[in-house]
Order: C-alpha cells, then sequence, then structure tokens
C-alpha cells in the first residue's frame, strides 16, 4: 500500500519546485512588501456546492441534516436573495472575475467557442480574484470543480492561484475519476483517471471526491500558516450533491424513508418551516411543478429547454414507484449531508489553529437544484434499489434525482438550473466572519445580492486594487457592489439593484421588485412580468396590467444584452427553430 501522504512530507516534495509555494511568483517584491495592516486582513475561504437547491440545508428551512452549515448561519448572516447565473460554467466564470458571465467570454459552457461572448473559456479582458489578491499580498489557493475554460491561457494556474489541486472540466463522479476528468496539482498529473483512485493523503480509505478536496483544503492552509504570515484565499469548490447520486451507504440508510410522504406534503410543510423561520414572506405561495424536456443533449452542448407538462402527485405514485423514489431522494440528501460533514472539518481545523475568528467563509451554490433529465431522474427504469450494487459508483449520466425533487430542494421557487427563474438562479448565501460580522444570526430577506458582487467585496475587504489594465491588458470595469457594508451592518438599508441574465433561450432583468423573465418553449416566446415583493414563486403575470413597467425592462435587457454581447446570439445557433431574442 502507498505511504500515506502527510501534509509535512507534502509540503517537503513542493516547496521549492517551479510551482510550489515559493515560486518567483510568490516571492516579487509586491508580496514581500507587507504593512502592519496587512497582516491583520483576513483569511478568506469561498466555498462553492454544485447544484444545490435554495432550501436543501436546514438554515434555509431544509430537512437535511446540516449542523456545520447551520453553526455557520448562527455565528455569521444568511441572505436569501443572492443570485448566481443558473448554470456551472457561467457562474464559475462570474464568480472568478466579478463581471456577467458573457463579458469574460463564458455565457454558455466551456466546450465549445461559439463567438465573443460564449469563447467557452475566461478571455483576456478579465482578472480572476486570485490575479487581484496576489497581486495584493495574498496567497491564492484552488481546490476542486474548476469548470471555467480547460483552454492552456484559462486554467487556474496562470489565473492567479499559486497553490492548485483540481479538475479542470466537469466531474460527474465521486467514487471514481472519469476519463479526461484527471486531478491535476499545478499543472502536472496528479490522479490519473481510473476505477479505483487512491487518496494519497489516506490511501487506507477509499476514494471519495468530497472527502479529498477537503484533504487539500486541509493541507493548503497548512501550508499557508507554516510559511507566510500572509493571509490566504482558499478557493473550494466541490462537485457535491450534482449528480450521479453517489454516497455512502452508511448515510443513504440514514435518510430511507424519510422521504416516502412524498415531494407534495413535504413542499409544504418546508414552506411552513420557512415561514417560521422568517425566510419567506409570510404571504409566500408554492407555484404549481412543471416538468421540462431539455431537448437533445449534444455532449454537454447547446440545447433547448422545453416545459412539458404538470409533474406527477406523489399520491398517484405506485407503492414501488414511492419506494423506489423515496431511495433516490435519500442519495442525494446523503450527499449533502457528507458535504456538510468537511466544511465541518475545515471549520473544526480553523478552531485548533486560532484562525477561525479572523476567516471569512462564504458559502453559495453555482445554481438551483437541478431537473435534470425528466421527473423522476436519469435512467429510471434501469437503475433501481434492486440492481443498485451494479450502478452505485458507475458515474456520468446514470442516476439522477429528477425535477418532482428537485421542485422539493428549491421550495418555494419556481424552475430549476438553466432555466433564469428564481429556481434556477437563486441560492443560499452565508457569510461568517467573527471579527467582522458582530451581528451574529441574522437573516437579511431584502438587500439583493449577485455573484458579480464578490469580486469587489474582496476588494473592499482587503484593500486589493482591481485593475483598468492587467499585463499590458485593458480589463472590463466592475458591474458588481461589495457586500461589505451589510456584512459590517446587516440590518443597514438596501439599496435598489438592476441586474440580468441570459443562458440558453432563457433571458430575466430585474430592478427594484420588478423581474420580466422569459424561456423559449418550442412555439412560445413571451416574457412575463412579476413583482417578487409579493410573488417570489412567480406565479402571477402581470404584464397585461402594467406594459410600462415592462417595456422598460424590457429595453434594459436589450440594451444589456448588446453591451455584453448576448447579441447576436451565436451564429451557429439553429434560427430555423426559434426566434431569438425573446419577443415583446
Amino acid at each position: 500500500m502507498r505511504e500515506k501522504y502527510s501534509r509535512r512530507k507534502f509540503i517537503k516534495t513542493i516547496s521549492y519546485g517551479s510551482a510550489g509555494l515559493l515560486s518567483a511568483s510568490a516571492l516579487s517584491p509586491l508580496v514581500n512588501c507587507q504593512s502592519e495592516s496587512s497582516s491583520r486582513r483576513p483569511n478568506i475561504i469561498l466555498i462553492m456546492a454544485d447544484d444545490m437547491g435554495f432550501s436543501d440545508i436546514g438554515c434555509f428551512g431544509g430537512e437535511i441534516h446540516t449542523p456545520n452549515l447551520d453553526s455557520l448561519a448562527q455565528g455569521g448572516v444568511r441572505f436569501t436573495q443572492f443570485y448566481n447565473t443558473g448554470r456551472c460554467c457561467p457562474t464559475r466564470a462570474s464568480l472568478l472575475t466579478g463581471l456577467y458571465p458573457h463579458q469574460a467570454g463564458v455565457g454558455l459552457m466551456v466546450y465549445k467557442d461559439r463567438g465573443k461572448g460564449y469563447k467557452g473559456h475566461l478571455n483576456n479582458q478579465c482578472v480572476t480574484f486570485g490575479d487581484v489578491l496576489k497581486e495584493s499580498g495574498y496567497q491564492t489557493q484552488f481546490v476542486g470543480k474548476w469548470h471555467a475554460g480547460h483552454t492552456p491561457t484559462s486554467l487556474p494556474e496562470v489565473r492567479g492561484f499559486d497553490q492548485v489541486t483540481g479538475i479542470y472540466t466537469h466531474i460527474d463522479s465521486y467514487w471514481k475519476i472519469l476519463k479526461d476528468c484527471d486531478v491535476y496539482r499545478n499543472r502536472e498529473l496528479f490522479i490519473p483517471a481510473g476505477e479505483n483512485p487512491q487518496n494519497p493523503y489516506h490511501p487506507e480509505k477509499e476514494f471519495y471526491t468530497t472527502d479529498f478536496f477537503t484533504d487539500c483544503a486541509l493541507d493548503y492552509i497548512d501550508q499557508a500558516e507554516e510559511f507566510s504570515s500572509k493571509p490566504f484565499l482558499l478557493h473550494l469548490c466541490y462537485n457535491a450533491p450534482h449528480f450521479p447520486l453517489e454516497a455512502p451507504d452508511k448515510l443513504i440508510n440514514k435518510y430511507k424513508r424519510k422521504y416516502i410522504r412524498g415531494w407534495d406534503q413535504m413542499r409544504v410543510e418546508k414552506l411552513q418551516k420557512m415561514k417560521e423561520m422568517k425566510l419567506v414572506s409570510q404571504k409566500q405561495k408554492l407555484p404549481r411543478i412543471k416538468g421540462f424536456d431539455h431537448g437533445p443533449k449534444e455532449g454537454f452542448d447547446f440545447s433547448v429547454p422545453t416545459v412539458t407538462k404538470d409533474l406527477s402527485k406523489w399520491n398517484s405514485l405506485s407503492a414501488h414507484d414511492q419506494e423506489e423514489l423515496d431511495f433516490r431522494r435519500a442519495i442525494y440528501a446523503a450527499q449533502i449531508e457528507r458535504l456538510d460533514w468537511n466544511i465541518g472539518r475545515i471549520i473544526k481545523h480553523l478552531k485548533k489553529k486560532h484562525s477561525l475568528d479572523n476567516t471569512l467563509i462564504l458559502f453559495f451554490s453555482d445554481n438551483g437544484c437541478s431537473g435534470e433529465l425528466t421527473e423522476f431522474g436519469m435512467n429510471w427504469d434501469k437503475y433501481t434499489s434492486e440492481n443498485y450494487r451494479q450502478w452505485k459508483k458507475l458515474g456520468g449520466w446514470s442516476v439522477s434525482q429528477g425535477q418532482c425533487w428537485a421542485s422539493l430542494s428549491n421550495t418555494p421557487l419556481r424552475k430549476y438550473k438553466i432555466f433564469v427563474h428564481e429556481g434556477g438562479i437563486s441560492t443560499p448565501f452565508i457569510a461568517h466572519w467573527p471579527h467582522g460580522i458582530k451581528q451574529k444570526g441574522t437573516i437579511n430577506t431584502s438587500q439583493v445580492f449577485h455573484i458579480i458582487d464578490i469580486m469587489p467585496t474582496l476588494c473592499a475587504l482587503t484593500g486589493a486594487k482591481y485593475p483598468m489594465v492587467f499585463k499590458d491588458r485593458e480589463i472590463i470595469p466592475l458591474p458588481g457592489k461589495s457586500m461589505l457594508p451589510y456584512l459590517k451592518n446587516t440590518n443597514r438599508h438596501p439599496f435598489p439593484r438592476t441586474l440580468f441574465w441570459q443562458h440558453e433561450t432563457c433571458a430575466a432583468v430585474r430592478k427594484g421588485d420588478w423581474k420580466l423573465v422569459s424561456v423559449f418553449d418550442r412555439d412560445k416566446n413571451a416574457w412575463k412580468l412579476h413583482n417578487l415583493s409579493e410573488d417570489r414563486s412567480e406565479t402571477v403575470n402581470l404584464i397585461e396590467k402594467n406594459p410600462g413597467i415592462a417595456a422598460e425592462l424590457n429595453q434594459l435587457w436589450m440594451q444589456w444584452a448588446e453591451k455584453v454581447h448576448v447579441l447576436p446570439f451565436p451564429e451557429n445557433r439553429d434560427t430555423s427553430k426559434s426566434l431569438w431574442p425573446p419577443e415583446f
């Protein structure tokens, strides 16, 4: 058996390497010129979940056991109106750069170049918060799923991160590493694709991505504090709870029959709990849950999401189907509890090192819960509890929980990942920083924030300067706003926002409480208008009663779309099947 990969041994092996902690870039004069104030700047850990629903975790009303995230919420602040972009790659590009995804070159996914706003990788007009904080004297580290471009110029090692351990593209597995999804460390192959990968930190244990990424994170935290008094920035991107459904059997068994009451009843119960927790308005209602067909899947490429029909009522299903659906949801819940347990490991480690109080931890998801691909999930008839041993470690597009359970995860919001309705673009957001957040346990339900706000927040927090020119490249100015005043004073009066979305054939604009949203549905192409202060679930279309507001929002969206290169839509888009942009 391979020797256990101790942290001290690992540090020794890389400290003086070309990509190690003591590389030339890390020893630049700018980094070494520290002031007294810079040594007190907080460490920063950004933790991003993958495809997790708005209300999955306990502190957002969820039924899944998440004591560690709940403790962060109780010691920090929660924001209930925090937005992402609705899909994996665009959110990651937007988060890293502080720009709308099209401005950064990742308006869609990363597997094909479709034009200026859709290059499929980070372009030369953006910088990452790794770049910016590194220049400001931070040690910068990345662990996990990158998925913001896998071209040589868009890898994390050349985008501002001193230390990198992760997978450049998608992951879609937990127990093994899929072909072409190898784990790299500082641009060198670290763990090759294979059926039985070995975690070098714990070769005696079975490999599981969530555990492995945490091991790397703990290692990097130790290295940061051992080698330098400089603060560190750790960007930790888990693949949980993205499909496939794969989790330790012990945890799965814990959740079996917890969901036998079904999504209809549990959505009602969850909404009531959210009201009691004051996460949502007392007037909040549940939307009808409708399924969608995502059209032909072209290998992670463009396809049209198409609404089909109302989803099944739980009581209409056979006892056998209910048992199978309970089993699938149990695996999904187990994935999230395992994620929470690993976040607990990080919290415990920071406490042990007396670093927790001056570490800002931000937790959020890259998009809403996934409804891919059918109402009961992928391969519903093929992979069941009876042949579980055959597919439990299959990986890829094997098993998912489906749209019915996703509607529970996104309660009380409409739709799912990919769409830019509230269920697709809303994330739970937790900020924890004992030295900076004094009003602990606060829930901010009024201020609207977006993933583009993370970059200006980090700049304001650290004193780092966002550049207009970086390495002789002109950089696009930031469209976002700093959250820092709302971290220090969680009851601060909200300021108005105007925000925009476009993904595939979905589009939206929010100004104040008004939101105009559209999704192409084969023969339809209409905008709908909602007042989110009264109707966060987007159930009532007010466009006929407020045509002037709708027209104003439509004009704003068109102007934004042209500015960020949404228009024209990628040249190879099949215009024979639809019209774009949405007609008004």
